[in-house]
């Protein structure tokens, strides 16, 4: 019984060392790829496609390869109403909201009633015009009958020429409450059509501006508002802004009326066209870059003011007239894939086999990405399809963790 013992003792050490040896040769290759990774030239195993898979995933291959590269800077901005047709659309004057005639979202035209305010201070201004028309009309009248008074020498000079004085008054003091009406909002058309007996003088109506778009309202029947209240925004969407922030090292490469192309997530692919229409001339210290507006016509409304945009500025000028061309080493735009704050490309290792490899990438010009670290001149790269071998590699990093 105690041989017995001991023989089944030293097997189970001897399978127990195996097993111990199998797990060494199993964790030294993980190892040695953990040693290796790093920011670019990181290479993350190999992919292995059919060639059914290649042809159904539209996998096509192109070269990484020296080649001229017009200049072209990318940044992010923000898109904006274009300040110079954006309006708050205020009363002239205090009252009680009588009727609104708009809503958000209600495209308007120029002058047209937005909502009617029935104000006190408005009824007042006008009576007092209408009593300053009154008299001036009187003391006009009165003046020309004293005037042909003295002609036929019923009347003295002194009476003329009071009378005439007085006339004068009215005029100026007609002219003041007239003025004041203008102050109000009240148009000369109007002015010319009150009447002594106009019904509901006392309402105000509140004018788009311009022809645009009614983007916010403050405003509720019966509503209480003063000249400081704010009605209604409302902005012309036919053209807007986008705000964006150019580094210090990319300013000499951009200048107003450079052609921009903008895209944005809601419409992946459509290109939106710019121009640069501003450049400030202070730099932000802590960023170390200045801001600049580009100009991008609008007609379908497709672009909303805060939606977040992806600029590509193309450079025309140069010293010699022609675009600024570098020859650097590079791959189609499309051989990239993004992988958080990283690319990748997939190089081609022939009979089906891909590698996901971490690049490094610089400036980009005409479809085409500078490769600053990760490939190397002449490497074989897949330059279409490439999301289906992205999602093969996420599905090999998922199996492997596994």
């Amino acid at each position: 019984m105690t041989r017995f013992l001991r023989i089944f003792a030293t097997a189970c050490l001897a399978i127990f060392g195996m097993g111990l040896a199998a797990c060494s040769r199993t964790a030294a290759p993980d190892a040695e790829a953990t040693a290796e990774g790093g920011p670019a030239g990181d290479t993350r195993g190999t992919i292995h496609l059919s060639p059914e898979a290649i042809v159904s995933g539209g996998i096509t291959l192109g070269a990484a390869e020296i080649r001229p590269l017009r200049t072209e800077i990318e940044t992010t901005g923000a898109v904006d109403f274009d300040q110079r047709r954006f309006a708050h659309v205020n009363p002239r004057v205090g009252g009680r909201v009588d009727a609104t005639l708009a809503e958000v979202g209600d495209v308007v035209r120029s002058g047209q009633v937005l909502a009617r305010v029935d104000s006190i201070a408005l009824g007042e201004a006008i009576v007092e015009y209408l009593q300053a028309k009154a008299r001036a009309e009187l003391a006009r009248e009165t003046f020309e009958r004293e005037r042909g008074l003295f002609a036929d020498r019923i009347s003295s000079q002194q009476e003329m020429l009071a009378a005439q004085a007085s006339a004068r008054e009215a005029d100026a003091a007609l002219r003041g409450a007239e003025e004041h009406l203008h102050l109000l909002g009240i148009s000369d058309d109007h002015v010319r059509s009150l009447g002594y007996d106009q019904p509901r003088a006392s309402i105000y109506e509140v004018r788009a501006p311009f022809a645009g778009t009614i983007v916010e309202r403050h405003i509720t029947l019966g509503e209480i508002v003063e000249p400081q209240s704010q009605l209604f925004q409302i902005a012309d969407l036919s053209r807007l802004w986008v705000w964006i922030d150019v580094f210090e090292r990319d300013l000499a490469r951009v200048h107003l009326d450079d052609d921009v192309e903008l895209h944005v997530d809601t419409y992946p692919e459509t290109a939106f066209a710019g121009k640069v229409v501003f450049l400030g001339s202070q730099i932000e210290t802590g960023s170390r870059t200045a801001r600049a507006r580009i100009e991008v016509p609008n007609p379908d409304g497709k672009l909303r003011p805060g939606m977040f945009a992806r600029v590509r500025i193309s450079d025309p000028h140069a010293a010699d007239g022609k675009a600024e061309t570098v020859s650097v080493l590079a791959v189609a735009e499309s051989a990239l894939q993004r992988e958080g704050d990283d690319f990748v490309a997939f190089i081609a290792l022939g009979d089906g086999r891909f590698e996901s490899r971490k690049v490094r990438t610089g400036r980009k010009g005409g479809g085409f990405v500078e490769i600053l670290e990760g490939l190397s001149a002449g490497e074989s790269v897949a330059v279409s399809g490439t999301f289906v071998l992205k999602s093969e590699a996420s599905k090999e990093s998922l199996g492997g963790e596994e």
